[in-house]
């Protein structure tokens, strides 16, 4: 697709991973920019087998969450003028044939749509098993205030949307602010709500466009999973309601005395 970029994060690295980024790259079209973010100080030989069509971006502070290295590659787009939309393909999920075609004839039909966001397959990436759809909350009846559109009403009761494989407008990410580093577990979901907020329109195409796997062992939700409890989980959550309203990281920290609701 023409005028769009992909960004890749990619903090971890040996063979199993390297297989799972060719497979991630070759789903993506030929001539399509795209960006592995890394760590700051990775080089290419840390990353050998990488298919030639990736263009390694280094960070340039020493960060490494996946918010940091998607705002990395972010700004390695933003000051390329051929890119005016980019979408974030994890490295071990893949999009299928249609997406980026369907991505290009709705940007043509809705050209003020600020993320386009597809139905996902999700399976559990140790055995394969379908796990299920991700996303197709918005094509249901009376879910939000205009069918297939997801807004900042419906976003006050339900959370559980995927943002990787969505197609984002460079300059509305922009304006917007970028991920918060500091937020765990509920980053895409705070983003959503500062988007709605400042007016951004979020549609989801009802067409199967991302591969989405769960389960792998040293992702960043499995990390999670064994790391923070639900009476964290919900504190992230209550936060994630509040900080919103600002487009800075303000690097709250959890305090479990104090449910999200510090000044």
């Amino acid at each position: 697709m023409k005028e769009l970029g992909i960004i890749i994060p990619m903090h971890e690295f040996g063979k199993e991973n390297i297989e799972l980024l060719n497979k991630a790259v070759e789903s993506v079209p030929e001539n399509t920019p795209i960006c592995l973010s890394v760590p700051m100080g990775t080089t290419p030989a840390k990353i050998k087998g990488a298919s030639e069509r990736v263009t390694l971006v280094p960070a340039t502070t020493e960060g490494s969450t996946f918010a940091e290295l998607v705002e990395n590659g972010v700004n390695a787009f933003k000051n390329n003028p051929d890119v005016k939309w980019f979408s974030i393909l994890e490295f071990d999920d893949t999009y299928t044939p249609i997406w980026l075609d369907n991505v290009k004839r709705y940007i043509d039909f809705m050209p003020d749509t600020s993320v386009f966001m597809c139905l996902e397959d999700i399976t559990d990436f140790n055995d394969g098993k379908y796990i299920g759809f991700g996303n197709e909350a918005a094509w249901a009846s009376a879910f939000s205030n205009e069918i297939g559109f997801i807004d900042l009403d419906c976003l006050q009761n339900y959370f559980d949307f995927y943002l990787t494989g969505s197609v984002f407008n460079l300059k509305d990410w922009l304006e917007v602010g970028g991920l918060k580093p500091s937020i765990k577990i509920t980053f895409w979901y705070e983003w959503l709500l500062r988007a709605t907020n400042k007016g951004k329109t979020v549609f989801v195409i009802p067409k199967v466009g991302y591969n989405h796997t769960l389960g792998r062992k040293g992702s960043l939700v499995e990390q999670y999973k064994a790391e923070i409890d639900r009476e964290e989980s919900q504190w992230w959550f209550d936060l994630a309601k509040r900080e919103y309203f600002y487009k800075e990281d303000r690097k709250k920290e959890y305090s479990p005395t104090i449910p999200g609701t510090e000044e």
